[in-house]
């Protein structure tokens, strides 16, 4: 009888040692770790000429409990536009802490007019995170439409010396 009242209290004492010991485990699990990104701007659409620059401003915080290190700034764009990034690297952000980079972008001089997304990534040595920004584009300038108009202009002027010289006859 001895041999099984032994037996019952090693099951007893196994859920107890993990009893002490799962809150340490939980505690040292709990530290979170979490970047956050947000456009500083008035709109959800960015509107910017095609062939100039623009800048935005993106704030990147530390929501979480540990600092983060090393945060690289980088950008996936459209074909031949380019973006700069000032500060491009951060060296260290402190939790519940918030930087602003300011962003200058710049999309290529032949860019259609149209919506174009643009894509934010910030790299720290803990963690990685990217958001997405809708851009649009505007026409470069209004060099076009004054030479159709002037072509336009030309052929009625044309019609109407056509018709006054010969039309009468």
């Amino acid at each position: 009888m001895r041999i099984s009242r032994k037996i019952c209290w090693l099951p007893l004492v196994a859920v107890g040692l993990s009893a002490i010991l799962s809150p340490c485990s939980i505690l040292a699990q709990a530290e979170k770790i979490d970047l956050t990104l947000n456009l500083v701007s008035d709109s959800y659409y960015n509107s910017i000429t095609a062939g100039k620059e623009k800048a935005i401003f993106l704030e990147i915080g530390n929501s979480g409990d540990k600092e983060l290190t090393n945060i690289r700034l980088s950008a996936d764009l459209p074909r031949d536009w380019t973006a700069e990034f000032n500060p491009e690297l951060i060296d260290k952000l402190a939790p519940d802490s918030i930087q602003t980079v300011d962003i200058i972008l710049k999309p290529a001089d032949n860019a259609a007019k149209g919506e174009y997304n643009v894509t934010l990534i910030a790299e720290a040595n803990e963690t990685r995170r990217v958001t997405g920004v809708y851009v649009r584009v505007e026409s470069a300038s209004l060099f076009w439409v004054w030479i159709g108009a002037g072509v336009a202009a030309l052929l009625i002027a044309g019609f109407v010396v056509i018709f006054m010289r010969f039309g009468r006859e």
